[in-house]
């Protein structure tokens, strides 16, 4: 069995859009990376608990079988890949942060909702810009020129408002700007999967 990289939290929240509309589902994968599971198991979690209350928990590994044919390295990009294609990187193609020649033939959950159903909004909150444009592969002819509704990405590129620091202590500010942003927008533009 491979090795876990994080955990992944799915929440399915029903949400009135108007007084008058029937209740719609909304889905949110949340994904905190480089943290084992029965890590997070063994503290107190209030915020990760009140996130997941409706929609359940799920313990998730990435890796593939250790040994197989499906054997991928726990790195970031290649288990988010994983886990948007459902595939193992023998088939997406993705074997590093580098994002370097994706397999765009296995579709994300973000391209399979918005080609079943277009009207559907998505949006992607992250600190790497990579997860959008090489991952997800927004705009590609590949990826049938997915186009996210809502993003707010790439803050590793900006380097006024988050000097890099030797002890990459940046990244912890970045990730606090890509929470704020995202729960304005989860509250402002309601999107149906983020």
């Amino acid at each position: 069995m491979g090795r876990f990289l994080g955990i992944l939290l799915l929440a399915v929240a029903a949400q009135n859009v108007s007084a008058q509309s029937a209740k719609t589902k909304k889905a949110i994968v949340i994904i905190v990376d480089g943290i084992p599971a029965d890590m997070i198991e063994r503290v107190h979690t209030p915020f990760i608990d009140a996130v997941s209350k409706d929609g359940g928990y799920t313990r998730a590994y990435m890796g593939g079988e250790r040994g197989g044919y499906s054997e991928t390295p726990t790195i970031s990009a290649v288990c988010y890949t994983s886990m948007m294609t459902g595939t193992w990187g023998n088939k997406h193609n993705v074997w590093g942060n580098g994002l370097e020649n994706p397999n765009y033939n296995y579709w994300t959950m973000f391209r399979f909702l918005k080609a079943t159903k277009p009207e559907s909004k998505v949006g992607i909150y992250s600190t790497w810009l990579d997860n959008r444009t090489k991952l997800l592969g927004e705009g590609l002819d590949q990826t049938g020129k997915l186009k996210m509704d809502y993003h707010f990405d790439g803050y590793e590129h900006d380097t006024v408002r988050f000097p890099h620091d030797m002890e990459s202590i940046y990244i912890n500010k970045i990730d606090e700007e890509v929470v704020k942003q995202a729960s304005q927008s989860l509250r402002a533009d309601a999107p149906n999967f983020s």
